[in-house]
């Protein structure tokens, strides 16, 4: 029994880097060419084709404050055409509600509640462009 609890430890050691949290693809050679982090991910999120990779982006990459909802705006601006304009009024609905609850994290003191309500709103755009809305 002792031998299968290592081995199957040995096996979660090795396999662990593998499963590694995705990074920002923003490096700092890139973030230098478009003259700094912000403008690196503001670049890689505007020119993201889909909702998913504006998306993805904006959450790898946040910056941390009021600064991620410019970011958030593009996103949306990719998602939200994607289900808002057929969308029916209940889905509508459940969608303010949803963002109203993001609201609620940017009323907390300190600028990175701000970056942390924008992510919120772009994930909730991302979520129901994914559940109603068409692909793109």
């Amino acid at each position: 029994m002792r031998r299968i609890a290592v081995a199957i430890l040995a096996v979660f050691a090795f396999a662990m880097p593998a499963l590694a949290a995705p990074k920002c693809p923003i490096d700092d050679e890139a973030a230098a060419k478009a003259g700094g982090f912000v403008n690196a991910v503001t670049a890689a999120v505007k020119t993201e084709f889909s909702c998913e990779g504006a998306f993805r982006v904006l959450d790898l990459c946040q910056i941390g404050s009021t600064a991620d909802n410019a970011l958030s705006d593009m996103v949306l601006a990719k998602c939200e055409p994607r289900f808002l304009p057929k969308a029916l009024p209940a889905t509508k609905a459940a969608y303010d509600k949803a963002r109203a609850k993001c609201s609620k994290i940017a009323a907390k003191d300190g600028t990175m509640y701000q970056g942390q309500a924008a992510v919120c709103v772009a994930r909730t755009g991302r979520d129901f462009a994914r559940k109603y809305g068409t692909r793109s």
